[in-house]
């Protein structure tokens, strides 16, 4: 009997004394105790929700539409690097939701057909053929859009290193996103909310019409460059623009550039982004690599535009337009662009989880700010022990000592199954 009796207090005494490691990382006591105890211990307890430590509920709209453009751009810039290497010369170009191949022959169709089965043959002349998607694909797209969507944003917040987050689909094509303890709002914003498209294309620096453009511009003048020079640049040609930093004055500029519209390359084919710092201004940049269907990609690319720049283009902002000097091997490049260390870990990050199929509009944020949960915690807390001292006293005064022995139980209980919440880093909302 006494044997027992001394197996149960010992159970009973090891459980608590487990609970109570346990539940320490959740108490403000954990971060005075000194760092060789917190060796020994968990390293977090229970988690707090966005409505008790504050953080961003935001929520976005997945542009089906736009992920079937943006489909149809790769598939068009795929069937050109395709006929290109087969040395067919034709024109392969997008029109609304169409993809028109100029001339038209049995051997080009065999190939779009061996290529791309989602196409279909719209119409045919000697001239041109035109290929559309199915209404079957285009649905297709439309849905993995947002299952891809959903996908890479939980790999970038991974890379955030936010504490719960979550992430969920909402309606047919919106997605819920809550992340406690975010401080900085613009700055999730713009790591969730990044297409992430990353495209090369060449400079049409030969053209007239660049000389006249300014290469300098105020970011307010932007939309009047757009529409001075709209009529006059030709329809195979588009102007994108550039953030950049006066290294005098240190005030953001824009940089206007004149390109081909056509992308010889995507970042489809990355296999590494991540931050370094480059040589010849000393500040951060990302520097990028190709798996062996990019390498050689880029090397034909490089190899046949010598003298020429190559535009670096992300999400229709040009970071950088070195000039090819020598056709690269190997697959690797920089992309620079007065990045703060911050924004180019941001940007290595979200090459690094892959580009959305389809952008993701914004419909609502809130920032909930932490006193506001504060103050139920505290409210919760006084609550507690005024509503526990009132049970400990009445079960003494009316029990007795049965009393002092059921408060004593509830008291371990309520230890063990915070020391259980802790353990298993339960949220409390």
């Amino acid at each position: 009997m006494k044997k027992n009796f001394f197996w149960r207090i010992l159970l009973i005494a090891t459980t608590t004394l487990l609970s109570i490691i346990y539940f320490l990382p959740s108490t403000p006591v954990f971060s005075s105790m000194p760092e060789w105890w917190k060796n020994y211990m968990p390293d977090k307890g229970m988690i707090l929700g966005l409505d008790l430590q504050g953080g961003v509920h935001l929520v976005f709209e997945v542009e089906g539409d736009k992920a079937v453009d943006i489909t149809l751009e790769r598939i068009a810039a795929h069937l050109r690097n395709i006929l290109e290497e087969k040395g067919l010369k034709a024109e392969v170009k997008k029109e609304n939701l169409d993809i028109i191949i100029k001339p038209s022959s049995d051997e080009i169709k065999k190939i779009v057909k061996d290529e791309n089965a989602a196409l279909t043959l719209a119409e045919e002349s000697k001239e041109r053929v035109l290929y559309r998607l199915t209404n079957k694909e285009i649905n297709t797209i439309k849905d993995t859009s947002i299952d891809q969507a959903l996908e890479t944003i939980r790999n970038r917040i991974d890379q955030f290193g936010v504490a719960e987050p979550t992430i969920q689909k909402q309606g047919t094509n919106e997605i819920v996103i809550q992340l406690p303890g975010v401080k900085d709002t613009q700055r999730a914003i713009d790591l969730i909310g990044k297409t992430a498209i990353l495209e090369f294309k060449i400079l049409d620096d030969e053209n007239p019409i660049a000389a006249k453009i300014p290469a300098i511009i105020a970011p307010a003048d932007e939309e009047k460059i757009l529409q001075e020079f709209w009529s006059q640049i030709p329809p195979e040609d588009e102007i994108l623009f550039g953030r950049d930093t006066d290294k005098e004055t240190g005030n953001v500029i824009k940089r206007a550039y004149l390109m081909k519209k056509q992308t010889l390359l995507t970042g489809d084919l990355l296999t590494e982004a991540k931050v370094d710092i480059d040589q010849l201004y000393n500040e951060p940049a990302v520097s990028i690599a190709f798996n062996s269907e990019g390498k050689k990609r880029f090397e034909q690319i490089t190899g046949a535009n010598v003298q020429k720049r190559l535009a670096i283009i992300l999400d229709k902002n040009v970071y950088s337009a070195p000039v090819i000097k020598q056709k690269i091997s190997g697959g690797k490049a920089q992309i620079e662009g007065a990045f703060s260390m911050e924004e180019a870990k941001d940007l290595a990050n979200v090459l690094r989880s892959g580009s959305l199929k389809a952008p993701l509009k914004r419909l609502y944020n809130v920032t909930v700010g932490p006193s506001l949960g504060r103050d139920s915690i505290d409210a919760g807390v006084k609550a507690g022990i005024i509503g526990s001292i009132l049970v400990i006293v009445f079960m003494i005064f009316y029990y007795r000592l049965s009393g002092a022995i059921a408060d004593f139980a509830l008291i371990l209980n309520i230890i063990m199954l915070m020391g259980v919440l802790s353990m298993f880093n339960a949220t409390l909302t």
